[in-house]
C-alpha cells in the first residue's frame, strides 16, 4: 500500500514538475517573441530615419542641383547640360523611389491600403506584369500589424519579380484586429523547394522569423512550372 503511495506521490511530483517546465518554456518563447518583436521596431525606425535621410537630404541636394544646371543652361544651352539634367533628374526619382521602399510615409499618414496600392503600382512599373490586390482590412489595425503585413507583401512581391518569371501576381490581405492571413500567388515558373530555403532562401527566412514573432506561420506551396504561393497566417491578439 505504501508502494501505491510512493508511487502516486512520484507520478504527482513528475507532473508537476513537467507543467512547471512547460510553462517557463512558454514564458521563454513569449521573451523571445517580444525581443524579436523590438528588433525589427528598431529596424523599422532606422529605416524611417534613413528615409527620411534620403528625402530631405539628398533628394534636396539633387533638387539644387537640377536648379543649378537649369540656370547655367538657360545662360549657355548645351547639349552636354541637358544630359547633366537628365542624370540628376533620375538620380532624385531613383532617390525618392528607394526613399519610400526604405519606409513609404504613406504607411504612416494613410494606413495600411494606401501603402500596398502605392507599392503595388511602384513594383507594376518595373516589370511587365499584371498585380492584383484584393483587400479586407480593419481600419483601427495596429500599426505594428500594418508594416508586418506591408514588408510581408514587399518581400513577396520581390521574389516573385526576381525569381518567377510571371506575368501575372494575386494578392489577397484579409487584416482584423484578432486575424491577419495574406496571400501572394504568381504563374511563373516555379521551383524545387529546398528544406533550408525557408531559412536561408531568397528572403524567405527573414520573412518567416518576422512572422513567427507575430505567433504566425508561413507556408509555400510550389513546384517547377507550378508558379509559387505564399500564405502567412497570424491568429489571435498578437
Amino acid at each position: 500500500m505504501n508502494n501505491d503511495k510512493d508511487i502516486t506521490s512520484l507520478v504527482a511530483e513528475l507532473n508537476q514538475k513537467q507543467q512547471q517546465i512547460s510553462q517557463q518554456l512558454s514564458n521563454s518563447n513569449e521573451q523571445m517573441r517580444g525581443l524579436a518583436k523590438r528588433v525589427w521596431q528598431v529596424q523599422e525606425n532606422e529605416r524611417k530615419q534613413i528615409a527620411q535621410e534620403l528625402h530631405d537630404g539628398v533628394g534636396q541636394l539633387l533638387t539644387a542641383l537640377i536648379n543649378q544646371l537649369q540656370q547655367a543652361k538657360n545662360e549657355a544651352p548645351s547639349h552636354a547640360l541637358n544630359e547633366s539634367i537628365e542624370l540628376a533628374r533620375q538620380a532624385l526619382s531613383d532617390t525618392r523611389v528607394i526613399s519610400r521602399l526604405m519606409r513609404p510615409r504613406i504607411l504612416d499618414d494613410l494606413g495600411l491600403v494606401p501603402a500596398l496600392e502605392w507599392l503595388v503600382r511602384v513594383m507594376s512599373e518595373q516589370q511587365a506584369f499584371t498585380i492584383n490586390l484584393h483587400h479586407q482590412v480593419d481600419n483601427n489595425l495596429a500599426s505594428d500589424i500594418q508594416t508586418l503585413v506591408f514588408r510581408v507583401v514587399q518581400e513577396a512581391l520581390t521574389n516573385a519579380i526576381k525569381h518567377a518569371k510571371a506575368s501575372l501576381i494575386t494578392i489577397n490581405v484579409i487584416a482584423t484586429k484578432s486575424m491577419l492571413m495574406v496571400k501572394v500567388k504568381d504563374n511563373g515558373q516555379g521551383m524545387e523547394l529546398q528544406p533550408d530555403d525557408l531559412t536561408t532562401g531568397f528572403g524567405l527566412g527573414a520573412m518567416r522569423d518576422r512572422v513567427m514573432a507575430y505567433g504566425g506561420q508561413l507556408t509555400v506551396t510550389t513546384a517547377p512550372q507550378q508558379g509559387c504561393e505564399i500564405k502567412v497566417l497570424v491568429t489571435g491578439n498578437n
